[in-house]
């Protein structure tokens, strides 16, 4: 009797339950699709296929959307995009976390890039082997001060560049500008295949070999559209994700997709190249595509607050979108929970109560295996890792855990390192030469982290150089430290190896400057008594000789006139490269006012006009910078137009990174673009048959001046037209 009662009760509210929870077996009526934009970053590629493949294969109309694409541009914006109302999703890099500190409303929905794509690009053979090697050179970066590309920004302060900082220009995203000469290094992506069509050769410096490794491709929204509206957010990050699933199983279809629909002036080996090579960033067989952590921003966001970017202040506050999903949900749910509780009242308790402990057991049976997967998956990740990586002990420096890399890098079976401690590993106990395990291993447990390096040694005994970071950790609720190490053998190496080949041409350049110096200071005086007797000889026989002696005469006279000017100019160079004074604060004006004395004839018989602006105070030799004025005024002279009387105008503006840019502009004979950089080689001249051609040096005196203070020169000219030689300058401190 009490069991039929029992079952009759239970049929009765299970009843209850299906009127309440089963939805409606009637077909509801189809609705329109809701439109929205999506600004791409760039233009069509293979960079965005999943969003193209989510398009084709309907996998947005199945989340009720109709997508419309924006092509990108430089210098666009994506939280600027989404925030000002342009697009409802966009694609950026990772610094949308440091618009979202500025105050820009922006959401991250996904990472596309688990690895960033992100490189810099530098001409092959153009003598920059490292990051370093850039210091003060010219670099295009995108976004405002390179924000945009800000883990090429982190590479540089890796590799201490704060005291020579680079020169940052704005990104034109046109390669020709690195290829012409026109910059020194680009931001570029390694999946853009564009520039290996080019007949110069490249080489990139990737940001994850100097440890910075961030997110690449982000898709982000509104914070409005994803709190108002978080369903349809999550419904395009649904279908997004499915596209790029697709696409990366699928890659010829899409490709094929690509060159026919959206960019037909891609190859498909093009097309097919760039998806290989985003596979290995984005990892779809390791790592959930678009997966983030908010481990991984924190890392972002303390680089970015290390550079400057951000405040110390900074936040992940309502910036990642799982979390405001996750935090609505919750809400949600109570909301929902609490109106069933009052609706059924203590009828269903007893049911709701047996209902949610099932759920929990079958939840708690679900997360102990997305548990154990994801300890799988981060085995799997913590055992590939190209470093090597272990715990250590705090007290002892006894290894309690190392990956895979660590038994390869050493030479260990695993089993046999955990019963060794770090100094066991050190050639003779010490890192870097100077300070014992012990003293490290406490620094590390009372301050920050610490980078250095150390010399090892494998089982076999064989010694080799490691980089190694150490920092402190609690993992399981115990102390240990974090000890990452990675093998910088082959950059020692190159180090020795570069410091080697730098010290042999430093003492080859110092002797031929000093042969130089004294073989050109030794001609001075025979030459000066050819010269002498060669003019005695013009002014006593011309005319008494037959008319081919006097023509030898004035070629003796005409050639070793132009000897003695080459020996004053060579001596005039190699001035330049011997020790000097330092540099000091000098106004402009003076210089340029006391070559235009020293020029005064010539622009009196040439009716030449000079138009000279305000001038600033720079750091500067004034002596070598009255020369630099001289040639470069004398060089607008000796070439000017022959129908049209010289007019030459000086003047100066400010320039990026405490700089100031000088212009000497003329209206001459003009040069063509094949000769800039030509012009500025030693012995060159574009004119040997110009009647006022000089000797090859005045030009190559010019760069090494202002090479000498910490600038650069370049000219701009069309032929017919004139030309503007430009250079840079320090400025002088403000008082």
């Amino acid at each position: 009797m009490m069991n039929a009662l029992g079952r009759g009760i239970v049929a009765l509210v299970i009843a209850v339950l299906v009127m309440f929870a089963l939805p409606s077996f009637a077909e509801p009526p189809s609705k329109p699709l809701h439109r929205v934009r999506l600004q791409l970053k760039w233009q069509h590629q293979f960079q965005f296929a999943g969003y193209y493949a989510a398009i084709e294969k309907g996998y947005y109309a199945d989340e009720g959307l109709q997508v419309e694409l924006g092509i990108g541009e430089v210098g666009a914006n994506a939280a600027q995009d989404v925030a000002s109302g342009k697009a409802d999703f966009a694609i950026g890099s990772p610094s949308v976390l440091i618009e979202r500190n500025r105050g820009l409303p922006v959401v991250a929905v996904a990472a596309v890039f688990q690895h960033s794509p992100l490189a810099l690009m530098v001409r092959r053979n153009s003598g920059f082997q490292s990051p370093q090697s850039l210091g003060g050179r010219r670099v295009m970066l995108g976004g405002r001060d390179g924000t945009d590309d800000s883990e090429i920004l982190a590479m540089f302060a890796a590799e201490g560049m704060t005291k020579q900082p680079v020169l940052l220009l704005p990104h034109s995203g046109n390669f020709a500008d690195l290829f012409e000469g026109r910059v020194d290094a680009m931001s570029s992506y390694i999946t853009d295949t564009g520039s290996q069509h080019h007949p110069i050769a490249t080489e990139l410096f990737l940001p994850r070999h100097y440890g910075i490794d961030f997110y690449g491709d982000i898709l982000v929204t509104s914070l409005a559209l994803a709190t108002a509206q978080p369903e349809r957010v999550r419904g395009f990050q649904r279908a997004s994700l499915r596209g790029w699933d697709y696409a990366l199983k699928h890659p010829e279809e899409i490709a094929a997709l690509i060159h026919t629909r959206y960019a037909p002036d891609k190859s498909r080996a093009r097309l097919l190249a760039e998806a290989a090579a985003m596979r290995e960033l984005i990892l779809p067989d390791l790592v959930e595509i678009g997966h983030m952590n908010r481990g991984r921003w924190t890392h972002i966001g303390e680089t970015y607050a290390m550079l400057g970017l951000m405040g110390p202040d900074w936040t992940l506050d309502r910036f990642l979108f799982s979390e405001i999903e996750t935090g609505q949900t919750e809400r949600s749910s109570r909301w929902v929970k609490t109106g069933g509780i009052v609706g059924l009242a203590g009828l269903l308790l007893a049911v709701l109560l047996a209902g949610f402990v099932a759920r929990l057991r079958i939840l708690v049976r679900r997360r102990t295996g997305e548990l154990a997967a994801s300890e799988e998956q981060f085995r799997t990740i913590f055992d590939n890792i190209n470093d090597a990586i272990f715990l250590l002990e705090p007290e002892t420096g006894a290894i309690l855990s190392v990956n895979q890399r660590m038994s390869e890098l050493f030479g260990y079976p695993r089993e046999e390192l955990l019963g060794l401690t770090l100094g066991d590993l050190g050639l003779n106990g010490s890192m870097d030469g100077r300070t014992d395990l012990v003293h490290w291993l406490s620094k590390a447990r009372s301050d920050r982290p610490h980078l250095f390096e150390w010399r090892v040694r494998a089982k076999t005994g064989r010694g080799f150089w490691v980089e190694v970071s150490l920092c402190q950790a609690s993992i399981g609720g115990a102390d240990r430290l974090l000890v990452v190490a990675r093998d910088i053998s082959a950059r020692k190496e190159v180090e020795e190896k570069l410091r080697q080949t730098i010290d042999d041409l430093v003492s080859s350049n110092s002797d031929l400057e000093r042969f130089a110096y004294v073989s050109s200071h030794d001609l001075q005086t025979p030459l000066r008594n050819v010269v002498s007797y060669a003019q005695l000889l013009e002014r006593r026989y011309r005319g008494k000789l037959d008319a081919d002696a006097d023509e030898f005469i004035g070629f003796i006279v005409d050639n070793t006139r132009h000897m003695s000017e080459l020996i004053n100019d060579l001596l005039d160079y190699t001035r330049v490269g011997r020790p000097s004074l330092p540099l000091v604060e000098v106004d402009v004006r003076r210089p340029i006012d006391h070559a235009l004395a020293l020029l005064q004839p010539e622009i009196t018989v040439l009716r030449a006009s000079i138009t000279i602006g305000d001038m600033p105070r720079v750091m500067a030799d004034e002596a070598q910078m009255v020369s630099l004025m001289q040639n470069l005024i004398g060089n607008s002279l000796k070439y000017r137009h022959p129908a049209r009387p010289p007019e030459i105008c000086i003047e100066a503006a400010p320039y990026p990174g405490g700089m100031w840019c000088f212009a000497v502009r003329d209206n001459g004979i003009g040069i063509d673009k094949q000769y800039f950089s030509k012009i500025f080689e030693i012995f060159q001249r574009l004119h040997p048959d110009h009647k006022s051609s000089g000797t090859g040096i005045g030009l190559a005196l010019c760069q090494r001046i202002v090479h000498r203070f910490g600038g650069d020169i370049w000219v701009e000219s069309a032929p017919e037209v004139g030309a503007t030689f430009l250079f840079t300058l320090v400025a002088a401190p403000e008082r």
